[in-house]
């Protein structure tokens, strides 16, 4: 999964956008290569630019929130943007909701790791069944799913054939969760560690080939099976071991064994997500922990 929205800076600001449409402020986000098409979630949201292009992926976990990437919140417009949620297709279907309010981590930045998340208020409660955020994310070896509306091509991301085009049809891809020592990318001017094993996930394909998350799944989920339910423990972050942008970037290792990508740990996030609905919408806080509890 290639470095998103701005969470790696050197890579995300030469990389290009979802599409040369799909991103008209020229931004980047990451979308999955070597996944499949993924039937549709009632949790699984494209925040959309006012133009309806495709920005980031999101989680709902209350009828009127969603979570997605810090990274993503300074291209959310309140009273502008959309929100699409439920649909296997992000230009159709669903329920389409308008931003109220966006909520970033204070302590998540561009030049450190972790603490990659943020909230939004949607403009109304949505019908959609929102996805539980697990109490605790399970430890290596676990088996996870990615989903997301990103490019499916990292062949050369500099090409707009490939890496510029997204996909309109929600996708999915079988990953584990990986040693933290997988994903100590560092900045190769001051070999400043970009992974925070407190507060992110390391994660990789499943079946060790070379596929991940790429431009345009930023914010989007990370869920483990418990019982035979979803329950939410990541979202899209950054890439867990490159820095630069290059052909294969999203799906390869510089060594060339398979990529590993970076997710924020929402369970990790849980009491900050907690304090902060009950500072904007208390009845929200209370509905996250029963779904919770209950996962």
């Amino acid at each position: 999964m290639a470095a998103l929205l701005g969470l790696l800076a050197p890579l995300s600001s030469a990389a290009p956008s979802a599409s040369s449409s799909d991103d008209p402020q020229g931004t980047v986000s990451p979308y999955i290569v070597g996944g499949k098409d993924a039937a549709a979630r009632s949790y699984m949201a494209s925040i959309q630019y006012p133009d309806g292009d495709h920005e980031c992926g999101g989680s709902l976990i209350t009828p009127q929130w969603v979570i997605t990437a810090k990274h993503c919140a300074p291209y959310i417009e309140p009273g502008a943007s959309h929100v699409r949620i439920g649909s296997a297709d992000r230009t159709t279907g669903g329920t389409l909701a308008g931003v109220r309010l966006v909520v970033s981590h204070p302590l998540g930045s561009p030049d450190a790791g972790g603490n990659d998340v943020a909230l939004v208020l949607l403009d109304r409660a949505v019908p959609n069944k929102p996805i539980p955020i697990a109490r605790r994310a399970g430890g290596p070896g676990t088996f996870t799913r990615i989903l997301g509306f990103g490019i499916t091509c990292d062949t050369d991301v500099t090409d707009p054939s490939c890496g510029g085009v997204a996909s309109r049809v929600l996708q999915q891809l079988d990953t584990k969760i990986a040693p933290d020592s997988r994903c100590y990318v560092a900045d190769p001017a001051t070999g400043k560690r970009w992974f925070d094993p407190r507060t992110e996930l390391c994660t990789v394909s499943r079946d060790g080939k070379n596929k991940m998350g790429c431009f345009g799944d930023s914010g989007g989920p990370q869920v483990e099976d418990r019982h035979g339910r979803e329950v939410l423990i990541g979202a899209t972050s950054g890439d867990g071991d490159d820095w630069d942008l290059r052909p294969h970037v999203c799906t390869t290792a510089p060594n060339g064994r398979n990529g590993a990508g970076i997710w924020e740990d929402v369970p990790a996030q849980h009491d900050w997500i907690v304090r902060t609905l009950r500072e904007h919408d208390p009845v929200a806080a209370n509905e996250v922990e029963q779904l919770s509890n209950a996962a």
